[in-house]
C-alpha cells in the first residue's frame, strides 16, 4: 500500500497531535488560520507525516508563495520514503495553486533532509535565518 496525501480535516486533529507533540513538542492550535493549507500523510488508515504550506504573498512582485514547514514522518515509519511523497505533493499542490515558489528552512543537522530537498530540486540559499521571540 502506498502513502496517500491529503487535506487536514478535524478528524485527524488527535493523531497529527500526537505525531506533531512526539516530532515537535507542539500540537496543533484549534484556531486555525485560512492562509494555513495543512496535509496529512496515510498510511494504512492511520496518519504517518504532516504538513503545512504557509500562502504568503511577495508583495514587491505581487506573486502567491508558500512557506512549508511542520515537515514530519512518524518514526515507526521513515526510511519508506514517505516524506519524498510528501513533498512531491506539496511542489505539485503549490504548482496548481499558481504559487511562484516555495522556502522552507531546515535544521543544520538534518543531513538526510537536505538531501531530499535538494534531489527534489529546491537550492540551499547563502543566508543565515535569525529569530527573535516576542512572546
Amino acid at each position: 500500500m502506498d502513502l496517500m496525501v491529503r487535506k487536514y480535516s478535524e478528524e485527524d486533529n488527535d493523531e497529527v497531535n500526537k505525531l506533531l507533540y512526539k516530532t515537535f513538542g507542539y500540537e496543533v492550535d484549534k484556531q486555525k488560520d485560512n492562509k494555513a493549507h495543512e496535509f496529512v500523510g496515510i498510511y494504512d488508515s492511520k496518519v504517518v507525516g504532516y504538513f503545512i504550506l504557509n500562502e504568503m504573498t511577495d508583495i514587491v512582485r505581487n506573486l502567491k508563495i508558500y512557506h512549508l514547514d511542520y515537515v514530519c514522518v512518524d518514526e515507526d515509519y521513515r526510511g519508506r520514503g514517505f516524506a519524498k511523497v510528501m513533498m512531491e505533493y506539496a511542489i505539485k499542490y503549490a504548482h496548481d495553486t499558481g504559487a511562484c515558489r516555495i522556502d522552507l528552512t531546515s535544521g543544520n543537522k538534518r543531513i538526510a533532509a537536505h538531501k531530499l530537498y535538494l534531489g527534489l530540486g529546491f537550492e540551499k540559499r547563502d543566508t543565515s535565518v535569525f529569530r527573535k521571540e516576542t512572546l
